[in-house]
């Protein structure tokens, strides 16, 4: 094939594409879409975690005085209310010597005298060393009984009979009916109870 040839069959095809189409070129009879409204979804905002874990029993607690000594009652069944009243002498950093979980019964040695977590300010701090050598450290027999529809918490300083049963050698001072001392650990139990324990969900 000559040359010649060539450029005559190519001639028609070069022309063809060099040609512009103004088939579409006019689009003034083309339907246009319509506009459609842009709609923008509020942005979820992320629930924060609780930067606190939820705690403290609340009206769930109460305190009652019976025979002119103070009663912690918790409308908790017993099982939990011993794990509670547990948690309380943990946060309190108040040694158990002993517990009886049949009988409800823990042994604690508690010093009135030591201060606790929520004293924290100049005026408590202050006023605790003052007056901090009021009492001994002790041995005390915290009760945690069933009764009608809640569970009761009761504080006894044990005697000196009482002690002398015990097992442990580091029993602490005896101070016998020293009732304000017994006061004292049951309130501090009561508030932390109220305030501080956390709750498992």
């Amino acid at each position: 094939m000559t040359v010649k040839k060539i450029i005559c069959l190519a001639l028609p095809l070069l022309i063809s594409c060099s040609d512009k189409n103004t088939r579409y070129a006019d689009t003034r009879y083309l339907e246009m879409p319509p506009e459609m409204e842009v709609v923008r979804k509020p942005s979820a905002t992320p629930q924060k975690a609780s930067s606190t874990e939820e705690a403290g029993l609340g009206d769930k607690v109460s305190l009652f005085y019976s025979k002119q000594m103070p009663v912690i009652k918790i409308k908790k069944a017993f099982d939990r209310s011993w794990d509670i009243v547990k948690q309380a002498l943990v946060l309190n950093k108040i040694e158990i010597t002993d517990k009886n979980r049949d009988e409800g019964v823990f042994y604690v040695l508690f010093d009135p005298d030591t201060k606790s977590s929520d004293e924290s300010g100049i005026f408590d701090s202050l006023r605790f060393s003052l007056f901090s050598d009021e009492y001994e450290a002790s041995t005390y027999k915290l009760t945690v009984v069933w009764h009608e529809s809640d569970t009761e918490v009761s504080v006894e300083q044990l005697s000196k009979k009482e002690m002398s049963l015990l097992d442990d050698e580091d029993k602490g001072a005896v101070e016998d009916d020293n009732a304000g001392a017994s006061a004292l650990l049951i309130k501090r139990l009561y508030k932390t109870i109220k305030h501080d324990v956390p709750l498992n969900h």
